[in-house]
């Protein structure tokens, strides 16, 4: 489970389980995987609601921006501001469809991305030229 509740004694899993099916306004389940200092659920409606720690935070700018550049593959955030008498901060996003890296980067051997990072070396190297 997320390290969120060890780090911010203020709020409890059931109170952020309690918020967020009271902002989708209807039922929502833990992701099987959990970042560090966050607690990330999924709603039946599809979206992600996201608690954060302060020592963790989003930056609304940098989530607009990933949105304009990347479009239909970067999610459209929401901040919903703090948990009550929390530092606490709350997120809600769209699902994107499709796998995760998470998911395939076990399946990604070593070499490849030794190659990939070459690569991309090369080509910001030639432009410096």
């Amino acid at each position: 489970m997320s390290d969120l509740f060890e780090t911010q004694n203020e709020v409890t899993q059931d109170d952020c389980d309690a918020f967020a099916q009271n902002l989708v306004e209807g039922s929502v389940t833990p992701v099987p995987w959990q970042g560090f200092h966050s607690y990330t659920l999924r709603s039946n409606s599809g979206l992600i609601i996201q608690f954060r720690s302060k020592v963790s935070p989003l930056d609304s700018s940098t989530t607009k921006l990933a949105k304009q550049v990347h479009g239909h593959l970067a999610p459209a955030t929401t901040y919903h501001g703090l948990m009550p008498n929390s530092s606490v901060s709350v997120w809600v996003m769209e699902i994107i469809a499709g796998i995760g890296y998470l998911f395939t980067a076990s399946t990604i051997t070593t070499a490849k991305l030794d190659i990939t990072v070459t690569d991309f070396a090369k080509f910001y190297a030639a432009s410096w030229k």
